[in-house]
């Protein structure tokens, strides 16, 4: 199968699944609050020692089954040393949309956008500008009250790279998060 075919079929199993989706005709707004973390990388030979952390907002409006967002985030980095400490890391912009589908209770959503480094490496200088990718291809939510939403994105798939020239700087991430939502009418 080739990779467009793929990618088609998973759009459309998305699609049907999102005839399930709770039903709404009109906009509502959300607000989340994020933290991630992750042990796998895509570091070769490290997996243990290059840690990742951070957290991340994300605002937007939805109706139906989708919905669009403004992600912001903080990836907290700590070096690869032996005894390294956590270093700022990098700010991430992402817009992005998201699809939910199970009533509601799964959610897939895709965020790009820039990459800013915040700290000053052996190579870079703070301020660098590259790209940002966040993918989260299943995500469970639990719905605790008409405005409030627990949710775990188990394993998804961040790409950080604040730097692209020279020698680039990319961060390849396997992540978990946990996600507190709030719904606005």
């Amino acid at each position: 199968m080739t990779r467009s075919a793929g990618l088609r079929a998973v759009l459309l199993l998305m699609l049907c699944l999102s005839g399930n989706a709770r039903a709404q005709s009109t906009w509502s707004g959300f607000a989340n609050v994020e933290v991630h973390g992750t042990l796998l990388n895509g570091t070769p030979g490290a997996p243990l020692l290059d840690i990742n952390s951070g957290w991340a907002v994300r605002g937007g409006v939805r109706r139906g089954s989708w919905g669009t967002f403004l992600q912001v985030e903080q990836s907290l980095w700590r070096g690869t040393e032996y005894g390294a400490h956590m270093v700022p890391g990098a700010l991430n912009l992402g817009i992005g949309s998201e699809l939910r589908f199970a009533n509601g209770l799964v959610r897939s959503s895709l965020a790009l956008g820039p990459s800013l480094l915040l700290f000053d490496t052996q190579l870079d200088k703070a301020g660098h500008i590259g790209v940002f990718l966040d993918a989260r291809p299943l995500g469970l939510r639990w719905r605790l009250s008409p405005h409030f939403t627990l949710g775990l994105d188990p394993l998804s798939f961040a790409i950080v790279a604040p730097v692209l020239s020279g020698i680039p700087l990319v961060r390849v991430q396997y992540r978990t998060t946990l996600v507190m939502e709030f719904d606005f009418p």
